[in-house]
């Protein structure tokens, strides 16, 4: 793991399609998938609920609800993050064509950053 021994960052840094991406981890890659499948059998159910059904009867409707909702999931995870990347190359394209409204940022140390702390008995 390298140490960034920078004293300043650039703003456009932060969107730059070169920058490698942390793997947005299980819970991101699943949430629409899984949301939009467990939609598709809920919406089954309620529709058997209130046409006086048991919630689960007429199974291949739950199996194909949940199929199409997984699919739809899939391609909405999709859309959004093409949005997202629509949006950060619209800021990186800002940024690096405004450098006057965005000065490299200072790092600093925490102990720049905090207050000195004397408890109070």
């Amino acid at each position: 793991m390298e140490v960034d021994t920078r004293t300043e960052i650039n703003p456009a840094d932060y969107f730059s399609p070169d920058a490698s991406m942390p793997d947005p981890g299980l819970y991101r890659k699943l949430w629409y998938p899984v949301g939009m499948s467990c939609a598709g059998v809920g919406l089954t159910s309620f529709v058997n609920v209130l046409m006086r059904r048991p919630a689960l009867s007429g199974i291949q409707r739950h199996i194909i609800a949940g199929s199409v909702g997984l699919l739809l999931g899939f391609q909405v995870d999709r859309w959004t993050r093409k949005q997202a990347a629509i949006r950060d190359n619209i800021y990186y394209n800002y940024i690096i064509n405004h450098p006057e409204d965005f000065p490299p940022i200072e790092r600093k140390k925490f102990s720049e950053v905090l207050e000195n702390w004397v408890p109070a008995r």
